[in-house]
């Protein structure tokens, strides 16, 4: 439920360390309370807030692949020996510093739709990842105010028991007027500190019931035990009672458009289509957008060079080194008259050898899957296999939930129809009740006709209150699958 959600991000907002709130919480603590510290403090609750965070990371790193990737490299070395000189492209003998840099990147501009389909998938896996955030919420909410009505039906239960037992001791104090009077017997006198005895023992026992159903609801809350926890009390007896608004249909149909675990499964379903559609997008080519950025420096290169300026050229004799004719029995170099162009020699160091190297490449690449051992073959069939899973995983929640109402909304009825029982068994025990005392104090009937109508009328007391608080907590759990805000107030 989407207000379950808003209110817990909301409060751990604004709540800051978590046993403040606990230790700054004055008086009785109301459900809205006791929803809110446990929501805080849930383990199941902060275990679904790290896997939203998880889907998150994921999502975000679907997004970034359909970035481009880029790389920088920087290289230097020593040759020894012989190597081959980078520029004259010939062996020489001699020790060579080198150095290279390098840049490239590469921009996917097709693939089968892939990283979009991906990145689809993970968003829906977020939705997915918040619906079980607000689901674990839910349960946590749902099991929170159980026990807070469970403390509620054990203080009234508690209430009960200490009017018996003063009820009691009040009998004891008229029968020991009787006793002097000579109306009734020691024997019944001894026969109601008994009774009161018995009821004594209620007491302790609902007393301690109630301690339990309060440790109850601390643990739940893990807030640590206080000996003076007390919640706000509640007034059922002025919650409506009659048949339910809707039938066991009607809420299934708003449930399964509302309920957290449904919208989760289905958002699943979505996400797991997605996954084929990213595995078959890997039988289509893919086709990337690559550029390249590189120079390089090497010792064995002169560190000056000719330069030409431009300005025409100039007429030299050259002699050749290789060619040459015979005179006199003396080798005689042939002479060639060459075309050299105007310059001088200018310095190339490092800095100048890494930009007169420097290199650019700009180009489109194409790849075509053909075979990869079965490899996206088996990616589509396991993809399909998890949609599957995801499609079996909603009808299941819908199965569950389904039953879940029906057996809710069964559940109301007969806490309805147990109510209005007791409710009746209660009214009547009480008129006989009040009969046999009277009857009682005047010695008409017997101590045991006495017992027998208290009997009935704490029984009536008794289980009116637990009907009425079974009828409660099966109304507000068919309310809370209808997204109807969780409060004990009407």
């Amino acid at each position: 439920m989407s207000k379950i959600l808003t209110f817990l991000l909301g409060f751990l907002v604004l709540s800051g360390p978590g046993n403040l709130f606990a230790q700054n919480h004055q008086g009785p603590w109301s459900l809205e309370d006791c929803i809110s510290y446990a929501l805080t403090h849930n383990s199941d609750v902060r275990q679904s807030e790290l896997a939203l965070e998880v889907s998150k990371a994921t999502q975000a790193q679907a997004k970034a692949a359909i970035l481009p990737t880029g790389r920088a490299g920087v290289s230097h070395g020593y040759n020894f020996g012989r190597s081959i000189n980078p520029f004259t492209n010939q062996y020489v003998e001699e020790q060579i510093q080198t150095s290279s840099l390098d840049v490239s990147s590469n921009l996917l501009l097709f693939n089968g739709l892939q990283l979009q389909n991906n990145i689809k998938q993970t968003t829906l896996g977020v939705k997915a990842s918040q619906q079980d955030l607000e689901q674990a919420a839910n349960t946590v909410s749902l099991n929170i105010a159980l026990a807070y009505l469970a403390i509620l039906q054990n203080q009234e239960l508690l209430e009960i028991a200490t009017r018996q037992l003063t009820t009691s001791q009040e009998q004891i104090t008229r029968a020991e007027k009787l006793v002097n009077a000579g109306v009734i017997a020691q024997s019944t006198l001894a026969d109601l500190q008994v009774q009161a005895g018995n009821d004594e023992l209620e007491k302790v026992n609902a007393h301690n019931n109630l301690t339990t159903a309060k440790l109850t609801l601390m643990q739940l809350m893990n807030l640590p035990a206080e000996a003076d926890f007390q919640v706000q009390p509640l007034n059922v007896n002025s919650l409506a009672v009659g048949t339910y608004d809707k039938t066991a249909a009607g809420v299934y149909e708003i449930a399964q458009k509302t309920q957290p675990a449904i919208i989760g499964a289905d958002l699943r379903v979505q996400s797991s289509q997605k996954l084929v559609q990213a595995a078959r997008g890997a039988l289509l080519p893919s086709l990337s957008l690559v550029g390249y950025m590189g120079t390089a420096y090497s010792s064995a290169v002169p560190t000056s060079r000719f330069v030409a300026d431009g300005t025409g050229f100039t007429t030299q004799d050259v002699a050749s080194e290789t060619d040459y004719v015979l005179v006199n029995g003396n080798r005689q170099p042939i002479i060639s008259t060459q075309q050299v162009p105007n310059g001088q020699m200018e310095n190339f160091y490092y800095l100048d050898q890494l930009k007169f190297n420097l290199g650019r490449y700009v180009g489109l690449n194409l790849s075509i899957p053909i075979l990869n051992g079965w490899q996206t073959r088996n990616r589509i069939s396991n993809a399909v296999i998890t949609r599957k899973r995801a499609e079996f995983a909603a009808d299941n929640a819908r199965i569950q939930l389904r039953q879940n109402i029906e057996q809710a909304y069964t559940n109301l009825n007969a806490a309805q129809t147990r109510l209005e029982t007791s409710r009746k068994q209660a009214d009547a025990s009480a008129i006989a009740y009040q009969a046999a005392q009277k009857r009682f104090e005047n010695g008409s009937v017997h101590f045991v006709d006495l017992n027998l109508a208290k009997t009935n009328y704490d029984r009536a007391q008794l289980n009116m209150v637990r009907a009425r608080y079974d009828y409660v907590f099966r109304k507000k759990i068919l309310d809370f699958y209808q997204d109807k805000p969780l409060t004990l107030q009407e």
